[in-house]
């Protein structure tokens, strides 16, 4: 064990025997309580007074998603140099073993305005979540849950004006659908162009309530999330007095930049929980409305597609060429689809959004993403989208402990079953490992990257057994301490391309495994 984890080990237990000795004086006067230990640090390297700022952690249930989250237990107690040790007791009642649960911590200061705060969820308590946390803020005057700028709200407010005076001219898709305990209808106001600009969801939430959704686009990217809702018997208490919910998030380019809350008519700050629900509300949303728009508009006669596409980065996707609305549906496997709009060209044919164009011209094409660009030619066969393993160096799993590098793979072996439980319920194509490290309580931390560039945590037992926890990363700077020096690719993927990378084959046995790929530059 190192002399850094030895030190805090060890002053979380003295912080812990002082608080045990505080409260076991006032036990008899408590219901039947358990705790929720951690300790919250920053990275910055600034001193805060315990005279004016104050770290407060509350435990919230945040089951359901769409829904503000419901606070538990909560303490604020005066600053200290970090790593800041707190012992959360809460009612042991209050916890359902099939609901999920998180720890949210800041920093405010006397006036109550939040300095830090954490821009990831740490799950406890249940499903296999642990009750001990290491939580890392962030200064929220610099970076939001996604690293998005701050804006003052103007530009998206007049785009939003702009929409809603359009919205008469628009064709209109009215729908409904079930969704686990409540029924949604909706209207998606579609453009001339097939563009994607409003939706607009009315949701019956039976005995807890109702809730209204809007959500406004531009260039098919979110722009606006609104929701005003009325909850009852919310979070399981029998309850005749309603709780009034409103949230307005607002987005640049997709990335969160600005939002506010109220509930009960009290103001308060969304949490990460709100604004990565709003965002997966949205993909589905979109892809809902380009499946209608492709089952209305195509005549399958004269679709074109799909084609298969292999890249010499060893990617692959299929695209339908969608003629009569000039879109091109574009499919990784095991990811949502892309809706790219058509684009001029001098020849050929260009389809593309804000972040990805697809160029070409009979057989071949280009595939851009902003990590650059890569060629792209339609397979005759299915079968040619197999990997070769290439031809690399071999080594062996039982072997990387003797390595000695300091890298994470050292423990690969001992670290596999968990590795492989991530990457069977990862999201997206293409998925490889950045990192994986063992926790407390007998649990294995996994930091993967999809061909999409999204990286996500996932939290799961060391055996590989019991629920995986994965959540996405949400800003780009998240960086674990070693992360991406070496990655692991299954076999079943792609290794990374470029120059800056040495692959080697990783075999266990005689079974090969996947691919190592080394950074080296």
């Amino acid at each position: 064990m190192n002399p850094v984890s030895s030190a805090k080990m060890w002053v979380r237990a003295l912080f812990t025997v002082g608080m045990v000795t505080i409260l076991s004086g006032c036990a008899a006067l408590q219901t039947s309580t358990t705790k929720v230990t951690g300790s919250v640090s920053y990275r910055e390297r600034i001193a805060l007074s315990p005279d004016n700022a104050f770290l407060v952690v509350r435990l919230l249930d945040v089951s359901r998603a769409g829904a503000p989250s419901v606070e538990i237990a909560s303490l604020r107690q005066p600053v200290s140099s970090p790593p800041m040790v707190f012992v959360l007791p809460y009612d042991a009642a209050k916890i359902d073993p099939r609901m999920s649960y998180a720890i949210e911590a800041k920093i405010v200061n006397a006036n109550g305005d939040t300095l830090f705060r954490n821009d990831q969820s740490y799950g406890v308590l249940t499903r296999g979540a642990p009750s001990d946390v290491e939580i890392l803020v962030r200064p929220v005057a610099h970076t939001l849950s996604d690293g998005a700028r701050k804006t003052n709200g103007t530009d998206i407010s007049r785009d939003i004006a702009a929409i809603e005076e359009r919205l008469p001219a628009m064709r209109v898709i009215p729908g409904q659908y079930v969704a686990s305990d409540h029924t949604v209808t909706y209207k998606a106001y579609v453009s001339p162009e097939g563009e994607p600009m409003m939706v607009e969801e009315h949701r019956d939430l039976g005995k807890y309530g109702k809730s209204d959704v809007k959500l406004y686009y531009r260039n098919n990217q979110l722009l606006r999330f609104s929701e005003n809702a009325t909850r009852v018997n919310f979070g399981g208490a029998e309850s005749d007095t309603p709780l009034q919910y409103s949230l307005q998030l607002d987005f640049a380019q997709g990335r969160f930049s600005s939002g506010t809350k109220t509930v009960n008519g009290i103001a308060s700050s969304p949490d990460e929980h709100e604004v990565s629900g709003a965002q997966a509300q949205s993909k589905v949303a979109l892809s809902r409305i380009d499946a209608m728009l492709a089952q209305m508009n195509t005549n399958p006669t004269e679709a074109a597609g799909p084609k298969i596409f292999v890249c010499d980065d060893k990617s692959r996707f299929s695209v339908t060429f969608e003629k009569r609305i000039e879109r091109a549906i574009v499919e990784f496997p095991g990811r949502e689809p892309l809706s790219l709009s058509r684009i001029e060209t001098g020849s050929g044919y260009g389809y593309g959004n804000e972040i990805y164009e697809l160029r070409g011209k009979g057989e071949d094409a280009i595939w851009q993403t902003p990590s650059g660009d890569t060629h792209c030619a339609v397979s005759a066969e299915t079968v040619s989208l197999a990997l070769a393993p290439g031809n690399f160096p071999v080594v062996k799993v039982a072997e990387l402990k003797a390595a000695g590098k300091g890298l994470w793979t050292e423990y690969f072996e001992d670290l596999q079953p968990a590795i492989i439980a991530c990457l069977a319920e990862n999201p997206g194509d293409l998925v490889s490992v950045l990192k994986a490290w063992p926790m407390n309580h007998g649990m294995v931390g996994v930091r993967t990257v999809n061909g999409n560039g999204g990286r996500y945590d996932c939290l799961v037992p060391a055996d590989g057994l019991g629920t995986v926890h994965t959540e996405l990363v949400e800003t780009t700077t998240n960086i674990l301490p070693g992360e991406d020096d070496v990655r692991f690719t299954p076999a079943t993927g792609a290794y990374p391309g470029g120059k800056c990378f040495s692959h080697e084959r990783l075999e266990d046995g005689a079974t090969f495994v996947g691919w190592l790929s080394e950074k080296t530059c």
